[in-house]
């Protein structure tokens, strides 16, 4: 229903928003204070932006290149994803 706080339980499990009080515990880790970009989650935006001087590939693959993951590994998911949706011919 609107308004019971989807969107803000989502954004402070994101780290884009703290709770005024209380933890957020993932798998047993308080994250409260944990930068967004150091989280184990992400969070697609309903008006998402790609990046349009890249690729699909190069923007699939970007937030795993920012989480550090192996060209290897990298490059399977992207292919994996890219055959989920049948983009891939």
């Amino acid at each position: 229903p609107s308004g019971c706080g989807k969107t803000t339980l989502m954004r402070m499990l994101a780290g884009f928003e703290e709770p005024t009080s209380g933890r957020i515990l993932l798998q047993g880790k308080d994250i409260s204070g944990v930068p967004p970009y150091k989280r184990p989650t992400n969070m697609m935006f309903q008006s998402y932006a790609l990046f349009p001087h890249m690729s699909v590939e190069k923007n699939i693959a970007f937030g795993l290149e920012q989480d550090g993951l192996p060209k290897a590994d990298i490059a399977n998911r992207v292919a994996e994803m890219l055959r989920l949706v049948k983009l891939t011919e």
